[in-house]
Order: structure tokens, then sequence, then C-alpha cells
């Protein structure tokens, strides 16, 4: 067990709510509305959102009272109201006992809002006031109603199937991740003509290699990450030598008044590189740029694979031990099997 999964666990039992270490969610319900929190980014875990689908008879929150509400509640960062989704975000905090202290102020002060505006619960999709329960659709967490959960999930179990029986495409996954390295490449260029070595130049050319062939190859499969990185070190290779190669142009052009194109001095890199015994410092650009694309490799091959695994995945909240199904849990509510 992770540690902030065992600090998620004492969050929800602090609140008296649940936590679904599945969906990585805390969840429950407090005078009849269903509240949803959980971390908008996995990179900051302590940063909530706490999410309620709610209709009125009556109008919106309107700005001020949002912004009252805000000022009011210390632990509070912002509030949002988009059709029936109330969002509120609470503020960071590592002490657990604050945070747990912050977090239960939010929904009392949140619940007790939404029962002077006189809100009752809605499903977040139809709108029918209803019991709802929290899913997980892909990355997104939504309050939905047992007849809307039950289309949401066949409708995603066909476009799943879909998914798995559709072969990749490596013809457009090589096209897609040459395309992609090339912006790096000019990423890598432009900044040596400025005089950097930097970061950022390898983490494009890596982000865009392996995105591009996710996307016009259908998905990125091991043999995808494969070629990818073929495809990485030899675009590495290729930048970092035509910047030297501009470098040893507009040395020619300064400092010999010597007529040749940029395609000339790319070609003679190496040679004159070798003739200036400065073979180390080339290869060590080239290492150095290597590094700092395997840099942005491994976040995003995570990132992607991430993704691709929550595509199409609906998972319920609090009732959902596995991405297959729905089963497993006897309830009076409408979800326990569809």
């Amino acid at each position: 067990m992770s540690k902030v999964t065992d600090n998620y666990k004492n969050l929800a039992s602090g609140i008296g709510f649940s936590y679904d270490e599945f969906t990585n969610t805390i969840y429950g319900t407090r005078n009849g509305y269903e509240f949803l929190v959980y971390a908008s980014d996995q990179r900051y875990p302590y940063f909530l959102t706490i999410t309620t689908s709610v209709r009125s008879a009556g109008m919106a929150l309107g700005k001020d009272e949002m912004t009252q509400f805000r000022k009011s509640v210390a632990s509070v960062t912002n509030i949002t109201q988009k059709d029936s989704l109330i969002t509120v975000v609470n503020k960071a905090q590592k002490n657990q006992s604050k945070l747990c202290s912050d977090l239960g102020m939010t929904i009392e002060a949140l619940t007790a809002l939404l029962r002077g505006k006189n809100y009752e619960p809605c499903c977040q999709t139809c709108g029918a006031s209803a019991q709802t329960v929290g899913f997980m659709l892909e990355s997104a967490r939504l309050h939905l109603c047992a007849n809307c959960a039950a289309r949401t999930k066949s409708e995603n179990e066909v476009k799943s199937q879909k998914r798995q029986q559709k072969n990749v495409n490596i013809v457009g996954g090589i096209i897609g991740a040459v395309l992609g390295s090339l912006i790096g490449v000019l990423c890598i260029v432009l900044l040596g003509m400025l005089g950097y070595v930097a970061a950022i130049s390898g983490i494009v050319l890596a982000f865009c290699t392996l995105k591009g062939f996710d996307k016009l190859g259908g998905k990125l499969t091991p043999v995808g990450i494969v070629i990818s990185c073929v495809i990485m070190i030899a675009m590495t290779y290729f930048g970092n030598r035509l910047q030297w190669g501009i470098e040893v142009y507009k040395g020619m052009q300064e400092y010999f008044e010597y007529d040749m194109s940029i395609w000339q001095a790319f070609r003679a890199v190496p040679m004159l590189v070798e003739e200036a015994d400065a073979m180390g410092d080339y290869i060590a650009s080239f290492v150095q740029q290597m590094l700092f694309v395997v840099v942005g490799a491994v976040p995003t091959v995570i990132s992607i694979s991430r993704d691709q695994k929550n595509v199409n995945r609906v998972a319920q909240i609090g009732y959902m031990q596995n991405a297959g199904g729905f089963g497993g849990t006897s309830s009076n509510n409408g979800f326990g099997n569809f």
C-alpha cells in the first residue's frame, strides 16, 4: 500500500466517507448529496477536487454567490457550476489532520449552500432527479443514475471491443513518429542557434515522436515504442549533427569567407570536427541530447499507456473491482448488477 493510498483511506474515514482504491476516489453522501473527492492531477495528490450533481427549480448559482462562498470558506480556492455539476477545488495541505479538517469543513459548507438553494441530487447526464452513484468514464468521474450507467456501460463495451480488434497501422505510426520527431529536431536546432543545449529540446523530441506514432498508428504498442525509440535515436543524431553543421556554416562564412551550403557543412561535420580535435565535444553533445530524450520518453510512455488503459473504461466507484464488469455487489439502489 502506498503512502498516498493510506492517507486517502484515513481522509475518507476522517470525514465519514469511503475510499475506492481502483479509481483512486473518496466517495460518500452527506444530507442526501453524493460527493466525489479526487486529485485532478496525480502529480499533486493533496490538491483535491470535490464534485456533486444537483438541480434546482431556481436559477443556477450566481457569480456573487460563488465568490461569497469562496471567501467565506478558507479551505476553498475555487467553485464552478456547469449545467448540473458543481465543482469545488480545495486548498492543498500536506498536514493530513489539517487536510481532513479542511475537507470536512468544505463539504459541510457546500451541503449547507445546496440545501439553502433547495438543490436536489440529479443524474449528471439526463438530469433526472434520482439517486446517483459515482462512475469513472475513462479518466472522468461522473454522477449517473442507474439507467444512464447501464447505457454508458453498453456503449463503451462496444467501443472497447472495436478498439481491441483494431490493428496497429505500423506504416502510419512510423510516418507520425517521423513527423513528430521533426518538431524536436527543429527545437534542437533553434535552441542550438541561440547557444543552448536545453533539456526541453530532447523532451519535445521524445514526446512528439511517441505521440505521432500513437495518433497515426492507432495506438502505441511495445513494437511502436521500439520503433519510436529507433527513430528518436536517429533524429537526435541528425538534429545534433545539423546543429553542428549550422555552426560550421556560420564559421566558414564569418571567418574564412568560404562559400558553402548548409548541406555541405552538414556532410563535412565529422571530418571538420576530427580535424579540430573536437570529437569528444561532438560526441558529448549527442550523448547529452540523448539523455534529455530519455527524460522526455519515460514519462510520455507512462502517460500514453495510462491513457490507453483508461480508454472506454467504465468503473462504478465503490463497487467496481476490475475493469471488466459491474457485478459483485448487492444493492437496493439499482446499481448492483447491470
